[in-house]
């Protein structure tokens, strides 16, 4: 439970920010007239309240929702594997194509009237029966902040990565030293010629692809993701970029088998 609160913190603290930065003050554009104080405090007191709502929707959402959904609404929870059993796939509340069709009424609608009262799967419960109004309200504030905060692995690229064959380090070295030797360096630390400039100029630092921490506690699928889709899709630094125009899914696979060669890490599908 203590991690699945830390995980839940995290994720609480990058809505925040995410949502605080959003009403800093931006440079007038072109002949966009710039916003009055009294407009722009306003944005500000909206941002906060909509930022506090949302911490306390995470709270709920961890005593609630994560046990089915998971701690970054993935779908992935504890209960998620015994629910696919009974033929049901739990949804994946950081997916934008799927959340971009609801309103926030239609969030909240679900959330209170149950799967089974709204065309879904009668598994998810009513939670109007069980907890007030105003929690519900802060879950699906919670909720519809996930979509940028938690982004989801598209499920095309999901299909990518399950359609390809088991990739091959040696293949996979080939096309690290054409793509990805600038920034990661040859071998792999993250010291490449445009890495150490990346750190001086911009205080970026390449991923260290030897960390065998780091890299152990990562699926085959999330690099796969990171290397296709790149680290902005991520709210990663946007210098690593989406390798999906240039590489094919088997290109992408064989770099995840030779990332797993050289950070001394086993296949975790």
């Amino acid at each position: 439970m203590r991690s699945l609160r830390l995980a839940v913190a995290v994720l609480l603290t990058a809505i925040s920010l995410a949502l605080l930065a959003s009403c800093q003050p931006r440079p007038d554009a072109g002949s966009t007239p710039a916003l009055s104080h009294a407009d722009s405090l306003k944005l500000q007191q909206e941002s906060v309240a909509t930022s506090e709502a949302a911490m306390r929707g995470g709270r709920a959402f961890l005593s609630h929702c994560a046990m089915c959904h998971g701690t970054g609404g993935n779908g992935d929870g504890d209960a998620a594997q015994g629910i696919r059993k009974e033929g049901v796939t739990v949804a994946r509340l950081n997916d934008a194509e799927l959340m971009d069709r609801l309103t926030r009424k239609q969030i909240v609608e679900v959330i209170t009237k149950g799967g089974g009262h709204t065309n879904r799967s009668n598994i998810m419960p009513a939670w109007g029966e069980k907890v007030d109004a105003q929690t519900i309200s802060d879950i699906a504030d919670f909720v519809v902040l996930l979509r940028t905060a938690n982004p989801a692995v598209p499920r095309a690229t999901l299909a990518a990565y399950l359609q390809s064959p088991a990739g091959v380090p040696a293949d996979g070295r080939e096309m690290f030293v054409h793509h990805c030797v600038a920034c990661h360096g040859d071998a792999g630390k993250g010291d490449g010629p445009y890495g150490l400039r990346l750190i001086q100029e911009h205080n970026v630092h390449p991923r260290d692809l030897t960390d065998t921490a780091y890299i152990g506690g990562r699926s085959d699928k999330d690099l796969f993701a990171v290397i296709t889709l790149g680290g902005g899709h991520f709210r990663k630094a946007v210098y690593m970029p989406a390798w999906t125009v240039t590489l094919t899914p088997a290109q992408v696979k064989n770099l995840v088998a030779y990332v797993r060669e050289i950070s001394h890490t086993p296949s975790k599908p």
